[in-house]
């Protein structure tokens, strides 16, 4: 029987009645307010419980070693404490500095322990969280929430761009399309994935990427010789020792098994996410390789994600908007 789908009032869909939406609302439910409890959240709150506290700890990731002016580098500085942040003033050229400056978020009018505590949520639960559960806990709009995450998953997109597999690499393919984007957004089209493996030992990665290939570089779920060469030049150092798997790569999608670590990652979307439309799987992904990365390199997530977003420079909300 055809399940009936409604619109709501402001002509968004209603799934509540759709059978996979139920049983990852159930889901989500059991897992909800896991965070909020936690003394890990507590704390935090509590290294963390007045703007001056986030600003000074911006402040000292900015200048570890002092103070230096970025125009006359002079070395001292005086504080103003006049405005909603402190800014320190250069006492040469009178420059002066914001705490935000060159991270995402600079001139954001979101207090920085809302910023602080998003940044928290995001690095301490395993299922990431979405924009409205997110709202609804550090009580902004929808909007804001959005754009905070949106900023956070960009800053881990450009810092994974930045970084190129090493060493011994290994570059396979998989399938995957119905379990991360599922069909009540009526895309149902699989599509192909290249997964790099940087590993020093055989069998032991220190760091993984998950790409999407581009629409014109792929045919019938094989990959082509331009798709293959895109993702070296992109993600693998010219040093690098390739193993290209001769299985996955050219083969169609009939023939290709889930890889394990896209199965991971499809599984760790729906723990969270009601669905995902195609333009925005990559920011996920890049999400779920974050994670992954900085767990296999042992650090911690909450001071890997701030120290990553304190060193982003913000991207603005019209140019976050043309990458939809």
């Amino acid at each position: 029987m055809d399940l009936l789908i409604q619109l709501n009032a402001d002509g968004s869909l209603d799934l509540s009645n759709h059978p996979k939406v139920q049983a990852r609302l159930q889901a989500m439910q059991m897992s909800a307010d896991l965070f909020t409890s936690s003394a890990a959240l507590e704390a935090f709150q509590e290294r963390f419980h007045s703007e001056e506290a986030c600003a000074d700890f911006l402040l000292a990731r900015k200048w570890p070693h002092g103070f230096s002016c970025s125009r006359c580098s002079h070395t001292t500085a005086f504080r103003i404490t006049t405005r909603r942040l402190p800014l320190l003033q250069c006492v040469q050229c009178h420059y002066q500095a914001s705490p935000t400056v060159d991270t995402i978020m600079e001139s954001s009018s979101t207090d920085l322990r809302k910023w602080f505590t998003a940044l928290f949520i995001v690095s301490s639960t395993d299922s990431s969280i979405t924009a409205r559960r997110l709202s609804a806990f550090i009580q902004v709009t929808y909007k804001t929430a959005w754009l905070m995450l949106r900023k956070i998953r960009q800053s881990i997109t450009q810092a994974d761009a930045a970084v190129k597999l090493t060493g011994a690499v290994s570059l396979d393919i998989a399938h995957c399309g119905d379990d991360l984007i599922p069909t009540l957004y009526g895309e149902s089209d699989v599509f192909p994935v290249l997964i790099g493996k940087a590993a020093t030992r055989l069998d032991q990665p220190d760091y993984v990427k998950i790409q999407m290939v581009s629409e014109s570089h792929y045919e019938d779920g094989r990959v082509l010789p331009q798709g293959i060469k895109t993702f070296h030049d992109q993600h693998i150092a010219s040093t690098a020792a390739v193993t290209t798997s001769t299985f996955g790569i050219g083969a169609r999608r009939n023939t290709v098994q889930t890889d394990p670590l896209v199965k991971q990652a499809s599984a760790w979307m729906q723990r969270t996410f009601l669905g995902l439309k195609k333009q925005h799987l990559q920011h996920y992904l890049n999400e779920f390789t974050w994670r992954l990365n900085t767990k296999l390199r042992k650090l911690p997530l909450f001071a890997s994600l701030l120290k990553l977003c304190a060193t982003t420079p913000a991207t603005t909300y019209a140019a976050l908007l043309k990458q939809y």
